[in-house]
C-alpha cells in the first residue's frame, strides 16, 4: 500500500509538474499583449540592424566594398565577409520572422506597434521581395529602344503594364524561357526577332500608339535582348518566412520563445543550398561590382534599399524610451540614409 500511495504522489507531482505548470505557462503566453512582445524583441532587432548598417557603412560609405567579387584576394577572407554580410541579413529575417510568429499565437490583437517602426520593417521585406522596380526599368528602356512614349501613363498604369510586358515576353519566348529570360540569348535568330515584333506591336497597343517600323525592331534585336534580361535575386515573401523559421529555434531560457541559431548552423544551411530561398540569399551578394556597376544588375538596388531598411528600423527604434541603439551604430544609420538615395 505504501510502494502504491509512493507511485500515485510521484504520478501526481509530475502531472502537476509536466501539465498543469506548463497550461499556466501557456495562458500566461497567451495573455501577453502585443507591446510585451515589441519589447521583448526590440534588443534583438535593434543589434541585427546595427550589424547591418555597419557593413552596409562599410560597403557604400567607406567604399570598403572588393569582397562582394569572388576574384579578390584574400580569397578566404572575402569570402567570409559574404557569409558574414548574408548571416546578418538573415539573422534580421529570422528575428522579424520570431515576433511575428509570437504575435500571430496572441489570442487578441492590441496595436502598439510603433508605426514608424512598423512601416520600416514593412520596408525591409519589400527590399528582399519587390521586383517591380525591374520591371519598369525594363519597360522603359524597351520604350526607349523603340521610340515609343510611356511618360503619359500614371505610376498604376506604367506599373500594370510593366508586369503585363514581362508576362508576353515569356510567353513570346516560350517554353524555353518560361522560367528565365535569360534563355532568350539562345533563340535561334528569326525567332528573336519574331519575338521582338510581337512585344513591340504589344507595348504599342497598349500605349494606343501604332507601332514602331519592323526595320527599327530589327535593327534593335540585341538591345531588345539585353533590356528583358536582368540579375536579381528577390526573396518572395513566403520565401522570407521559410528562410526565417530556418534561422530561429526555441529558446525556453529566455522570455521570448525563440532564439537565432549560430553562424556555424547557418554556414551549413547555406553551403548545402538546399532550398530555393538559401539559394537566392546566397546569390544575392555574390559578385557585385561597385566599381563598374553593371546596369543589369539589380541585386545593387535591392542591397541599398535593404540597407535603407535596416538604418530607418534602427532610426524609428531610437525614438523608443528603451531601445539599445548606441549613438555611433545612430549616427552610422543616418548617414547611410543620407548617402543612399530613396528608390
Amino acid at each position: 500500500m505504501a510502494a502504491l500511495i509512493g507511485a500515485a504522489s510521484a504520478l501526481l507531482v509530475s502531472l502537476i509538474k509536466d501539465w498543469f505548470l506548463e497550461i499556466r505557462k501557456e495562458r500566461r503566453a497567451v495573455r501577453r499583449t502585443e507591446t510585451e512582445i515589441y519589447d521583448q524583441y526590440l534588443a534583438p532587432l535593434c543589434e541585427a540592424c546595427a550589424k547591418i548598417v555597419w557593413r552596409s557603412h562599410e560597403i557604400f560609405i567607406d567604399e570598403r566594398h572588393a569582397f562582394l567579387k569572388t576574384s579578390t584576394l584574400p580569397l578566404g577572407f572575402n569570402s567570409y565577409k559574404r557569409t558574414s554580410t548574408l548571416y546578418r541579413v538573415a539573422t534580421l529575417v529570422g528575428w522579424i520572422r520570431g515576433m511575428d510568429r509570437e504575435l500571430s499565437a496572441l489570442s487578441r490583437r492590441n496595436p502598439a506597434r510603433s508605426p514608424a517602426i512598423a512601416a520600416a520593417v514593412t520596408a525591409f521585406g519589400t527590399a528582399l521581395a519587390e521586383g517591380a522596380s525591374v520591371e519598369q526599368e525594363r519597360l522603359v528602356r524597351l520604350c526607349d529602344i523603340w521610340s515609343l512614349d510611356v511618360s503619359l501613363l500614371t505610376d498604376p498604369a506604367r506599373a500594370k503594364l510593366a508586369m503585363r510586358v514581362e508576362i508576353k515576353a515569356h510567353e513570346l519566348a516560350g517554353i524555353a524561357a518560361a522560367a528565365d529570360l535569360a534563355a532568350v540569348a539562345d533563340l535561334g535568330p528569326d525567332r528573336q526577332v519574331t519575338l521582338c515584333l510581337g512585344l513591340s506591336t504589344f507595348v504599342a497597343a497598349a500605349l494606343n500608339c501604332p507601332p514602331p517600323p519592323v526595320e527599327l525592331v530589327a535593327s534593335s534585336v540585341r538591345d531588345v535582348l539585353d533590356s528583358l534580361v536582368f540579375r536579381e535575386a528577390l526573396i518572395y515573401r513566403d520565401w522570407q518566412d521559410a528562410l526565417g523559421d530556418a534561422m530561429i529555434e526555441r529558446d525556453e531560457a529566455s522570455a521570448r520563445r525563440f532564439r537565432i541559431i549560430g553562424y556555424a548552423a547557418f554556414e551549413t544551411l547555406l553551403q548545402k543550398l538546399e532550398t530555393p530561398w538559401m539559394t537566392v540569399l546566397a546569390a544575392s551578394i555574390e559578385d557585385i561590382d561597385l566599381d563598374q556597376p553593371d546596369p543589369k544588375d539589380f541585386r545593387t538596388h535591392q542591397l541599398k534599399r535593404l540597407s535603407r531598411a535596416a538604418a530607418a528600423i534602427l532610426v524609428a527604434a531610437s525614438r523608443h524610451p528603451d531601445a539599445p541603439v548606441a549613438p555611433a551604430a545612430l549616427k552610422a544609420a543616418k548617414d547611410l540614409l543620407s548617402a543612399l538615395p530613396d528608390t
